[in-house]
This record gives C-alpha cells, sequence and structure tokens, in this order.
C-alpha cells in the first residue's frame, strides 16, 4: 500500500505563504494554506507594495547580507515567474536614484557609501544631458542623477493572481477568511486550531507576518517577542501625461520616496518606512507630503488620478533581519521588513530545503550563510 505524502500546514497567506505552497504541492506534499484573508489578499503586506527590486537603492539602509540576497534574488526571480502560467511582470532595465539642489549632501553621502562597500557593482553618474537621453523626462527637473543598470522590479499584485491561479490549478486545500487562534506541537505532529476547528499536519509553517506578533501567536513554540510592525504607506496613480520607464528614488533626509512605474499609466508612489506600529489609514499629513514629494520629480503628477491609497504594516525584527525558526513541528518564517519582494526568491529556498531537512530528507541549504537557519 503506497504510503501518504507528508501533511504541510501553511498558516499566512501572502508572499511567502502562496510561493511555499506553490512549491511544496508541486513537490507532491498534501498542504492546507489557511489565511484570514481571501484569495484577493487585499490586506497583505505583499498587496500594499511597490515591487522593487533595488538591492543597492537599498544599501544605505540594509546589511549586506539583504544587499547580496536581493541581487541573488534577481537571478532566481525571472525562473520563478516562468514556472507560472498567469500574466507576470518583471523588469530589470535598472533603476535612477535623484534628489533636488537643496538635499545635494544626500547625493554625495550615497555616492561615497556605494563606492567604499559595493564598488564591484557598477553605477553610473548621469550629466543632465545623459538623464535626457535615459530618462527624458526626469532630465527636466534634475540635472545630474546616479542610474543603477542592475536593478529592476516586479508587478506585485499580477503576481499575487498569478500564485492564485497557480494554487487553484495544484488544487491545493485553501481555507480563507480563517482565523487560527493557536499552533500546538507534539513529538510526532502539529495541530492549528481555526475557527473553533482542529488541524492536525505533520509540519505547520507560519508565514503570518505582522500578524504572528500578536495574540494568535504559535503556543509551545518559539516566542517572536522581537517581531514589531514597521508602517508602510502607499499610493497607486494612473498618470497618462507621465512617460518614465524605470523606478526612481528620490533622496532626501528624512525619507526616501519611491516612484515605480507599472504598466498603461500606473504608478505606484510611496515611502520606504514609517517606523510606527500604527495600521490605521493613512493621515493628511502623509498623503500631502507622498503626493507633493512625487510632484517635485514630475509636475505631470498634478494631473494624476488617486486610484488607491494604502497603508500597512511589514513585519520586522530588532535587527531588521529575516529569520527562519524551527521548532519540532513548526517552522516561522518572519521579518522579513521592507524587502519582502527583494529577498523573497532566497528566503524560499532556504525554507524549502529546511522543510525537507524537518521530514528527515537529505536537502542542501544553498544560502545558509546569507540566512542561517
Amino acid at each position: 500500500m503506497k504510503s501518504q505524502p507528508p501533511s504541510i500546514a501553511i498558516v499566512g497567506a501572502g508572499l511567502i505563504g502562496r510561493l511555499a505552497a506553490v512549491y511544496l504541492a508541486r513537490k507532491g506534499y498534501n498542504i492546507t494554506l489557511l489565511d484570514k484573508d481571501d484569495q484577493l489578499a487585499h490586506h497583505s503586506a505583499a498587496y500594499a507594495a511597490a515591487g522593487l527590486l533595488t538591492p543597492l537603492g537599498e544599501a544605505m539602509h540594509s546589511e549586506p547580507n539583504i544587499v547580496e540576497m536581493g541581487f541573488e534574488s534577481l537571478k532566481l526571480w525571472p525562473e520563478i515567474l516562468a514556472s507560472l502560467n498567469g500574466y507576470t511582470y518583471f523588469q530589470q532595465q535598472g533603476a535612477l536614484m535623484v534628489c533636488h539642489d537643496q538635499d545635494q549632501s544626500e547625493f554625495v553621502r550615497f555616492t561615497r557609501y556605494i563606492q567604499n562597500y559595493y564598488p564591484q557593482h557598477q553605477v553610473e553618474h548621469l550629466n543632465r544631458q545623459q538623464m535626457l537621453t535615459l530618462e527624458p523626462e526626469l532630465g527636466r527637473s534634475f540635472h545630474q542623477g546616479i542610474y543603477l543598470p542592475a536593478e529592476g522590479q516586479i508587478g506585485n499584485r499580477k503576481l499575487l493572481v498569478a500564485l492564485t491561479e497557480e494554487l487553484n490549478s495544484l488544487k491545493v486545500n485553501w481555507l480563507t477568511n480563517t482565523n487560527v487562534t493557536a499552533i500546538y506541537q507534539s513529538e510526532s505532529s502539529a495541530t492549528v486550531t481555526y475557527n473553533s476547528v482542529k488541524l492536525d499536519a505533520d509540519l505547520v509553517i507560519d508565514c503570518r507576518g505582522a500578524g504572528a506578533r500578536r495574540a494568535e501567536a504559535p503556543l509551545d513554540a518559539k516566542p517572536l517577542n522581537d517581531l514589531r510592525g514597521v508602517r508602510g504607506e502607499v499610493f497607486q496613480l494612473f498618470a497618462p501625461d507621465v512617460h518614465l520607464n524605470r523606478p526612481v528614488r528620490l533622496m532626501h533626509p528624512r525619507y526616501q520616496l519611491y516612484i515605480a512605474p507599472k504598466t498603461k499609466g500606473f504608478y505606484v508612489v510611496g515611502a520606504t518606512e514609517i517606523e510606527s506600529d500604527d495600521d490605521s489609514p493613512m493621515t493628511v499629513r502623509s498623503a500631502m507630503e507622498l503626493l507633493s514629494a512625487a510632484y517635485s520629480v514630475h509636475p505631470g503628477f498634478a494631473e494624476a488620478n488617486i486610484r488607491q491609497h494604502l497603508s500597512h504594516l511589514r513585519p520586522a525584527f530588532s535587527d531588521n533581519q529575516p529569520k527562519i525558526i524551527k521548532d519540532t513541528n513548526l517552522i516561522q518564517v518572519n521579518g522579513l521588513y521592507r524587502h519582502g519582494f527583494l529577498i523573497a526568491p532566497v528566503v524560499l529556498q532556504q525554507l524549502l530545503s529546511t522543510v525537507e531537512q524537518q521530514l528527515g530528507n537529505h536537502a542542501l541549504a544553498p544560502y545558509q550563510h546569507l540566512l542561517p537557519v
């Protein structure tokens, strides 16, 4: 009689939860995916993101292993996307860093930092004419910039939809609008309690992000007491009069604004991070600052339509490092901070190897030096 494949319950259907569910289901495991949201994922941090893949652009605010994970992930994303049947968007035509004249010190500081710590990576300093050639509409407002040719972006929402289609085609048991209240472990299995129902599994993977720090955090497991929420805010704008081809970052002493051009005239505008655990709607002050900064980069945004504005909490530990924490029959994946899409493929590979090891199978851990488990 053929033995049944191991059962794995994945709690949290954000970016990592969906990727893990797809890849583990393809390996033949019996997967149950549980999430408090529906399949549209409108309440996930992955939905309220820009999908930037800009390791050097993040370098001044990230540890070296995060930057290296970002470059490794840029190599891995095309293969991941090619394995999905749904439509996805991936661009690697570089990114631009700009600043206004009064903030030239930020320009100099960034330049020196990259020269000192990442001299092996290509960085191009552009004058106005070169700016006009690369991004004509930016060259009107800025007389110099920094071009990072290896950077890119991904269509975060298109990817979530494609992963949804893949999970449904794989017939994964996906329990939406499900409130997980507890996770218990024993020597041989683990139990997830949700909506007054108990689900037994050989292994549980907790991918709930900021939600894992609250009352429903796992019992009988290593606590995530060090986890905090970091607020992220984004606007989705429809600006047919703006023609930018690459992600743009505006260097500023207080915040870093990013503008991510998507398809068909849509742009995502946001701030890199706000140290706040408040997940309430966006404030007037934040909205004014973000939109004013976008207008200062390109006056065409004055006539843009505001299609959506979102705020969400991204999970972060005190050292701002991602962690894969393994226990007897539980693996916790958390702390991707504002680097979710930037480092997700590397985190996924480490998670998959950790799952195989937990289930007694031989597996290599190719990124152990970047993300120790």
